[in-house]
């Protein structure tokens, strides 16, 4: 513990200035007839905790090199097919010398074949980078049989309300990507579909604060990318799970995927499909006031809502390797799901001295399809071994709802005399359609320099168009005045070009990217028309600092944009219940934001974070609420500034040989001040939040299990305050002999402490809402891998393998 605090204060507070540098490590390896041993792995590790450091693979002369390794002590094993292991003795790396050339290593013919060749380290389930927090979907127990969504609930910084909304740090207008490519879906229709896709599927999930100028400037909270899988390996194999969970609802699910690679073709796929069913308890208490700001009345009421769901997704995709420098490939990816919601809404409306006013009884039957179809066309062209390349990426995306609503309200008196009975159907259809193409292009001017260049283009189109009905004997009769059809179209065109360098102590990366966006939009019903037009820059700078072995800072700027999404624009009315709806506003400007960050890395491993974000016209939700009808709505605005102060830290520690840990955490303060609503804001609040996860590995039978948690103390939204939560999940896993079939059982949100508890108190707005879902859920599930689970040689033959890697990435 003395050692760990020991470490912690240092992270926060110290850095010693010693000297430091780099040097590049080069053997040659070959077999006992003095041959070439081509294309086999060179793993280097640390000496003081046999931590793997970098991996390489001899070319065809059996030569190998690592470049950049900094001063201390290592080792390196040498595995290849057909050949024992080699491990090299101790050596250290040290100013007298730039290069170590190590003497030629024979390597001895194996004893027996080599099944397969794995460089292990255990992943944790949360992995820093110095750029990005990965989230290892892949490998982790407690992630088995749930969904994206579910991971993302557990990852640290990421604030999920079930209904509409993803935060990262505290802060909205965050950007998903899939697979490298943002996501046009937004609201609810991107909760949706991430509840949709099984976490069995995804290999990890990247969190990245502070973006280089490579990506879209969109996102002033930063991106979450979403990997699928993709594995490397020659021949045919895949893997298929079964799984079930049991919360106070059933939810199965099964998926299977698959790899064919056969000198130059690799194709892959994936399907999946659950039917989970879902609920929602959901309590709200407001106070409404008369023109003197008296209190007039309060309003309680309780709705609980069953959802069922059924989702199948596949993915599938080819490459062809036309040469050993060039790669095309084809993606598609396709999301079929069905929603249904059977809820009922009981409310208690009571005057100023408690006595009951009238009961409202309200039953609300909605039926969702949605459909969403992605294809990507992509190249990579390989100039020279210097490491120059062109890729380019052309995409068409459409995206599909089709939804269904009936409300059927009931007023009554104290005595139970029936007031008033309405009903309100709505049909809303609608699409968003994308179209994309871009292209990068990579030019190192040595190994240390570059410089990266791109253009892009997208095109965007959004159809909305819902008609609302009166339903009087069980006839619907069309509502004009509430029905209408938004046509909206979004043009970004954008170029970037960013530059690096790295010098002894010091790195240097800097871009500008430049963004022209053209918008409009049309409201039919009313005639209305709004149009766009903007161009907007977006440099980024990161600067690195090595001050000794064991210290380093690194900082950043960033200027990002948050475009307010297709929901947002949309003007339509969605109605929770007959008090409660929700609607977007297409008046809505983007925000701009400012990010600086300062890092430092103790050890290697041991980071502090300290940033610093301020945005302009910042958008956030808002209710407006009638005091008269007792009807509140919730919507969209723009308010002036927003602040940010946060101090993060990541600690990863073991105490013992079999248990790794991560502990992540952050302090910080969101400030909000604007005129609003015939007021003024100001909003402040500290808060915290933690994360720790441990993974324990128990001997060498194939037993290993996790336990995880996460805090997030009370903290500001704009108007609201949202109350603190936290969630403990539990897992075990028994891996067979053979390594084909896994077990995993696990347990999440032990507690139940995981719940949204939102307070509002502005102008003539004072309520608590809470909400709580299924989410103590136990699972099991069971992966069977199947196929060829060996590494030949062809495998590193092909620079095609490392293009796959980074086309991945």
């Amino acid at each position: 513990m003395k050692a760990l605090l020991l470490s912690i204060a240092c992270t926060l507070c110290s850095f010693a200035f010693a000297q430091s540098g780099i040097v590049k490590i080069t053997g040659k390896i070959s077999d006992e007839a003095n041959k070439p041993a081509e294309f086999v792995i060179v793993a280097l590790y640390h000496s003081d905790d046999s931590s793997l450091v970098k991996t390489a693979v001899s070319d065809d002369k059996g030569f190998f090199e690592f470049d950049n390794i900094t001063y201390n002590t290592y080792f390196f094993k040498v595995s290849g097919m057909s050949f024992d292991t080699y491990v090299s003795p101790l050596f250290s790396t040290s100013s007298e010398k730039d290069l170590i050339d190590f003497p030629d290593i024979i390597l001895k013919p194996g004893s027996k074949e080599l099944n397969e060749i794995t460089i292990s380290t255990n992943k944790q389930f949360i992995e820093r980078k110095l750029d990005k927090l990965v989230v290892n979907v892949e490998n982790s127990i407690v992630s088995a049989g749930n969904t994206v969504l579910e991971v993302l609930q557990r990852s640290p910084g990421v604030t999920v309300n079930e209904e509409s909304a993803i935060n990262m740090k505290g802060k909205s207008g965050v950007v998903v990507m899939i697979d490298g490519k943002p996501s046009p879906l937004s609201g609810t229709e991107l909760i949706s579909y991430l509840k949709s896709i099984p976490a069995s599927n995804v290999q990890s999930i990247e969190l990245i604060s502070n973006p280089s100028a490579r990506y879209d400037a969109a996102g002033n909270a930063g991106i979450i990318n979403i990997k699928f899988k993709k594995d490397k390996r020659q021949g045919f194999n895949g893997s298929a799970t079964l799984s079930y969970r049991q919360g106070v609802y059933p939810k199965p699910s099964a998926s299977a995927n698959f790899n064919l690679r056969e000198k130059k073709w690799s194709f892959f796929g994936s399907y999946s499909y659950s039917q989970p069913k879902n609920f929602t308890y959901f309590y709200i208490n407001r106070k409404f006031f008369d023109q003197n700001h008296n209190l007039a009345s309060t309003f309680e009421q309780e709705s609980y809502t069953r959802q069922p769901f059924s989702s199948h997704n596949t993915r599938m995709g080819v490459d062809f390797y036309a040469s050993n420098k060039t790669v095309i490939g084809v993606m598609m990816n396709g999301n079929w799901n069905e929603g249904k919601r059977d809820g009922t809404t009981n409310a208690t409306i009571r005057n100023k001295d408690g006595i009951l006013d009238y009961t409202t009884r309200t039953g609300i039957q909605l039926n969702e399809k949605r459909f969403n179809g992605f294809g990507n066309v992509n190249f990579k062209h390989t100039f020279d071994s210097t490491g120059k390349e062109l890729t380019a990426d052309v995409d068409l995306g459409s995206f599909g709802s089709k939804t269904l609503q009936d409300v059927h309200n009931i007023n009554s008196s104290p005595d139970g005399t029936t007031l008033t009975d309405t009903r309100l159907a709505t049909n809303q259809k609608g699409s968003i359609t994308v179209k994309s193409i871009k292209a990068d292009y990579v030019h190192p001017f040595s190994e240390k320099e570059k410089l990266e260049l791109g253009v892009k283009s997208s095109l965007v189109t959004s159809d909305n168009d819902v008609k609302f009905f009166n339903v009087l004997n069980n006839e619907n009769i069309l509502d004009t005045s509430r029905s209408n059809h938004f046509l909206y179209n979004e043009n970004i065109n954008a170029a970037y070009l960013s530059y690096a360098k790295e010098l002894t102590k010091w790195d240097l990366q800097c871009g500008l990217r430049m963004e022209h966006t053209n918008t409009r939009g049309k409201q039919f019903a009313t005639g209305e028309t709004f149009a766009r037009n903007y161009v907007s820059f977006f440099p980024n700078v990161v600067v690195n600092r090595k001050f000794s072995e064991k210290n380093a800072l690194s900082l950043s700027y960033a200027r990002r944009i948050d475009r307010p999404s297709y929901r947002q624009l949309n003007p339509f009315k969605v109605f929770v219940d007959s008090y409660t709806y929700v609607v977007g506003d297409p008046t809505l400007r983007p925000v701009m934001t400012n990010v600086c960050e300062l890092n430092h890395t103790f050890k290697g491993k041991y980071i502090t974070t300290l940033s610093y974000t301020n945005s302009k016209q910042s958008i956030t939700d808002i209710f407006v609420q009638d005091d008269i009808s007792k009807i509140s709505y919730q919507t969209p605005a723009n308010i002036r500034d927003f602040e940010q102060y946060n101090l993060g830290v990541y600690i990863p520690f073991k105490i013992k040989k079999w248990m790794n840990s991560t502990l992540s955490g952050s302090v910080y303060r969101n400030i909000y001040a604007s005129s609003l609503q015939g007021g003024n804001l100001q909003q402040s609040f500290n808060s915290w939040d933690m994360n720790l996860n441990n993974v324990f590995t128990f001997g060498d039978k194939g037993w290993s299990a996790e336990l995880n948690g996460f805090y997030q103390s009370k903290m500001v939204w704009g108007l609201f305050y949202i109350k603190s939560l936290a969630q403990v999940t539990a897992g075990v896993q028994k891996t067979s002999k053979d390594k084909k079939s896994v077990f995993k059982l696990s347990m999440s949100d032990i507690f139940l402490t995981n719940h949204i508890a939102v307070v509002v108190k502005y102008q003539n707005q004072d309520f608590v809402t809470e909400r709580t879902w299924d989410s103590r859920v136990a699972t099991f599930s069971y992966t069977y891998r199947f196929g060829k689970s060996t590494v030949p040689k062809a495998r590193q033959r092909s620079t095609g393998v490392e293009d796959e890697k980074r086309r991945a990435g």
